[in-house]
């Protein structure tokens, strides 16, 4: 039996450093997705900065990249809201994971604690009857 608990500890724990590994996968994700829509910004400030030095040849041409990064900003920050769900979602599984291997440490340490009393009763009730035949024999005059 304490062979099939500490196998299942070190299965629950290797599943919730699975999860754990996936949780900071999909973090990452989060990082380059919010590193990307900060990279398109400072495209947006760079253009803005050509667009002002010559504003007759840069007209044509904003209007179309403004355009563009309008649309690409609202799918950056589309996928961030729903990477950010994701991973709200995913930390909820992670915790259950966490839990079910506490709940299955404890009932090891439950089970190792209760086969210890068993042996610990076991040992005073041999050192009582060791006790009382010495008593016996004692009042015998052996």
């Amino acid at each position: 039996m304490a062979k099939n608990f500490k196998t299942l500890i070190r299965i629950r724990k290797w599943a919730l450093d699975e999860k754990r590994r996936e949780l900071s996968d999909m973090q990452a994700a989060l990082d380059h997705l919010v590193a990307e829509k900060a990279e398109l910004e400072r495209a947006v400030i760079a253009e803005q900065k050509v667009a002002a030095t010559d504003p007759e040849l840069a007209g044509f041409a904003y209007g179309n990249f403004a355009s563009a990064v309008i649309a690409e900003r609202e799918v950056l920050t589309k996928r961030i809201h729903d990477q950010e769900r994701a991973i709200e979602s995913f930390r909820d599984v992670v915790a259950d994971a966490f839990k079910e291997l506490k709940t299955i440490e404890i009932s090891e340490r439950n089970r190792i604690d209760a086969e210890q009393a068993e042996e610990n009763r076991k040992e005073q009730n041999d050192l009582d009857e060791i006790g009382a035949r010495s008593a016996t024999r004692k009042d015998d005059g052996i």
